[in-house]
């Protein structure tokens, strides 16, 4: 979906649940964060779209887990993007929501025909079938694998597709109620918050947060160029994606800077108020997944996800 669809239900979200403008700022702002693997940072356009990486790089459940160490309401607004991104159809490339463990799989067990595959004896887990090249080249340019369109390689079908087409009525919908959600919030009956208050820098919190949002679009904006940099028209601004680029990453410094007492706080809180279920976690969490793997695997047998 669009970035204001993404950005506009995560300030709602944030306002009905919290009721806290300055929390609910931090759920929009980590709501921007996943669309940023859309730009290509400078990585060739095949290898970008052979790999697949739009809707894995930042769209997935770890990278969830290491914002929520910076701050579980930049991961919040993080799982709200995805969550989203989950409705659309394979144009858009869906969301692989387990990247980059779901790379491990090579296979699907059935080919993208839905013909069943001989067994390979060196792979013991599939996927249950592998994505349909049919279905694949029908992804935007840039998100389009370059092998032929007929052509049925081994790749598994990784990730979750929806039923919502980008731009359409399902992205329209959420943007518009999002916004009616969040005019009522602000207008309603009892409701302290005004637009005085946006104005106010109470603590410095709504600059920081103002400096974040800053990063995130310069980043965006200098990603645009590097995108859009073969255009014949636009091609001679190509070069200034590289100043612009630094000053996202300087901006991106300054923030982190600025939130480092709240980096601080929020890991304490995490690792220091209750360090036996966080070990606890790291260590039953991966045992209880290669305990199901072996299990399931045992003897030569295949397992499917």
């Amino acid at each position: 979906m669009d970035l204001p669809t993404h950005f506009a239900f995560a300030l709602a979200a944030g306002l009905v649940f919290t009721n806290n403008p300055e929390v609910a700022l931090l759920i929009a702002l980590g709501s921007l964060i996943p669309d940023l693997d859309r730009e290509y940072w400078f990585i060739p356009k095949k290898i970008y779209s052979d790999e697949q990486i739009h809707r894995a790089g930042l769209h997935n459940v770890f990278m969830m887990a290491l914002v929520y160490l910076i701050s579980p309401y930049l991961s919040l607004g993080i799982f709200l993007h995805v969550l989203q991104d989950s409705f659309t159809t394979v144009k858009d490339r869906g969301v692989e929501w387990f990247y980059p463990f779901t790379r491990l799989v090579k296979r699907g067990r059935l080919d993208c025909e839905g013909n069943e595959q001989p067994l390979d004896p060196k792979e013991r887990v599939y996927f249950y079938q592998e994505d349909p090249p049919g279905l694949a080249k029908k992804a935007d340019s840039d998100l389009r694998p370059s092998y032929d369109d007929n052509e049925c390689r081994p790749v598994p079908w990784r990730r979750v597709y929806g039923f919502a087409q980008n731009s359409q009525i399902l992205d329209r919908s959420f943007l518009i109620g999002s916004i009616a959600v969040i005019l009522v919030w602000f207008f309603a009956p009892g409701n302290t918050f005004h637009i005085g208050t946006l104005m106010e820098v109470r603590s410095g919190s709504y600059s920081v947060i103002g400096v974040g949002f800053a990063a995130i679009l310069v980043l965006f904006f200098a990603g645009e160029v590097d995108r859009r940099g073969h255009n014949p028209k636009l091609g001679r601004f190509n070069f200034a994606k590289y100043p612009i680029f630094a000053s996202g990453i300087i901006l991106l410094g300054v923030w982190g800077a600025l939130m480092l007492d709240n980096i601080e706080r929020n890991l304490r809180t995490i690792f220091l108020s209750n360090p036996v279920s966080v070990i606890m976690v790291a260590i039953i969490v991966p045992l209880a997944v290669f305990g199901v793997i072996k299990w399931k695997t045992r003897r030569g047998r295949e397992g499917i996800v």
